[in-house]
């Protein structure tokens, strides 16, 4: 009976080594992580910068991927309103945006929109907030618009610090830009 229970002894403790060493050695590697792992996706999410205490612009997005270093964010589907001082606002629709979070400057592309709450219309291919500069340029078969004023600009780059009500206006490969006012110009 002794040896029996010696014998059980053994077996259990030979069995619970086994498990122990079965455990230790059979845990997979963990997998190396790449860019393409390194990404924060969110669904409905917003991207906004504030300076001085002031919201400066806003976008609200179908899905939002972030860099996991925190220095990029890609946005798709996106609703935007650049807040001016005065309480004026540029509203912004495109398919795709790009912040760089280290400068922070904004690319929004893929035919973007803008109404202003003063009636300017602006096309575009694409529209680059500046930061540094606190400008938005209009680039790409950029037309702009206002009825009020009966205005119609067509250029390869519209670029301003307030919100388009005023601007500069360049064509591409050195023509010059059009700009119509007047009754023609709807």
């Amino acid at each position: 009976m002794k040896h029996r229970k010696t014998l059980l002894a053994v077996l259990a403790a030979a069995l619970f080594a086994a498990a122990l060493a079965w455990a230790v050695f059979s845990v997979p590697e963990v997998p190396a992580l790449n860019d393409s792992t390194r990404t924060l996706r969110y669904e409905g999410n917003t991207l906004s910068l504030e300076k001085d205490g002031r919201t400066v612009w806003q976008l609200t997005a179908e899905s939002i991927e972030a860099d996991a270093d925190g220095k990029a964010a890609e946005a798709r589907n996106i609703e935007g309103v650049f807040h001016e001082e005065g309480g004026r606002e540029l509203k912004l629709t495109a398919p795709h945006a790009h912040y760089d979070l280290t400068s922070k400057d904004l690319t929004i592309d893929g035919s973007v929109r803008i109404e202003t709450s003063d009636g300017i219309h602006l096309k575009s291919r694409e529209v680059i907030w500046s930061s540094e500069k606190e400008t938005l340029a209009a680039v790409g078969d950029v037309l702009l618009t206002q009825d009020k004023e009966k205005l119609r600009v067509s250029a390869e780059r519209i670029e301003s610090s307030d919100g388009f009500v005023k601007f500069t206006a360049s064509g591409k490969e050195g023509k010059k830009a059009r700009i119509e006012k007047g009754s023609g110009a709807n």
